[in-house]
């Protein structure tokens, strides 16, 4: 082999270690936790802690309805935040989800929501305290105090997928916690 031929392969061989050491120090491994649309991906320095279904109450347009559904979670943390991966359904099929509001964020391996919010575990609301009683029984990062970031997103116009993070360290600054019925509008599609 000439010497030109040689020295092409020896640089090649170079940029290519290069490379591929710069990509292993910048890439941080992550899991994928669900299927399809409803998928998040995630670090794979949180574990995997439980799940846990909770009552939420929807607001409705039809008077005299008080539609609820579920929020599914599978909770994961990494010794400090507390993620909590949701998905909820609306009640009925004919129930549609009306857009959601927040600011655009990409973050896990989607396009999100996002709205930033303060938690005092002694004022809450029922559906935040049962996050906060699955801390506890948990034994996860306990504080009387967390900010709480919601990262939601509508999947269909009747699924919702969603990202509580909490962290334990609330801002006063934030607003507290809204109720589900703040947040989440159902309408009967006609």
């Amino acid at each position: 082999m000439n010497t030109v031929v040689k020295q092409f392969f020896l640089a090649l061989l170079c940029v290519s270690f290069f490379a591929l050491s710069a990509q292993a120090e910048t890439t941080t491994p992550t899991k994928t936790i669900g299927h399809g649309s409803y998928s998040v991906t995630i670090q794979s320095d949180f574990q995997d802690v439980g799940q846990l279904s909770v009552s939420v109450p929807l607001n409705s347009e039809v008077s005299g309805r008080f539609p609820h559904s579920s929020m599914h979670s599978k909770v994961y943390t990494d010794g400090e935040t507390i993620l909590f991966v949701q998905r909820m359904s609306a009640p009925v099929s004919n129930n549609y989800f009306k857009p959601l509001s927040g600011t655009n964020v990409a973050k896990w391996g989607k396009n999100w929501l996002k709205n930033s919010y303060s938690m005092n575990v002694a004022n809450t609301t029922r559906e935040f305290n049962k996050y906060n009683n699955f801390i506890k029984n948990h034994s996860l990062t306990e504080a009387t105090d967390y900010t709480v970031e919601i990262f939601d997103r509508l999947v269909s116009p009747t699924s919702i997928i969603r990202v509580l993070a909490f962290t334990p360290q609330g801002t006063a600054k934030l607003p507290a916690v809204p109720k589900a019925t703040n947040r989440y509008y159902v309408e009967i599609n006609k």
